[in-house]
């Protein structure tokens, strides 16, 4: 990865570190522990707590998902950009233009808008999306 200024971390990079182990979650753990020592500013959107609580919940119980959602809120070097109705008109050009499920598209959104493009993902599925640099 080059120097990079502002990055969008997908929802999956906190749901390899919270239920995972091996090679992608420890590569996971290696973005984080990047951006905690301040490598580059790290986003993500609200939309990840929903997606890493649920997914979590899912695999590991109630007790374990809300351990994990306090954590996630408390990281101190990751800032949560909000979803509001034009990352929402943004994300439906991109369902349109890329056929993206709705979740990539409204992580897609931001990532362009705030993050000049750089998303931490091993989701393939954004390779497609102009613009988009995905980093993994």
């Amino acid at each position: 990865m080059g120097k990079l200024k502002n990055v969008y971390l997908d929802s999956n990079v906190f749901i390899y570190v919270a239920l995972y182990s091996g090679e992608v979650a420890e590569k996971s753990k290696e973005y984080l522990r990047r951006a905690s020592d301040g490598e580059f500013n790290a986003y993500t959107s609200v939309l990840t707590w929903d997606e890493v609580v649920y997914v979590v919940r899912k695999v590991a119980g109630v007790g374990e998902s809300i351990k994990v959602g306090k954590i996630l809120l408390k990281i101190p070097s990751l800032k949560f950009l909000g979803v509001d109705y034009s990352v929402c008109v943004n994300a439906q050009k991109l369902s349109e233009k890329y056929k993206l499920v709705p979740r990539d598209a409204i992580h897609a959104s931001p990532a362009l808008k705030y993050c000049d493009g750089a998303i931490i993902s091993n989701d393939a599925d954004f390779d497609v999306v102009e613009g988009l640099r995905r980093i993994f």
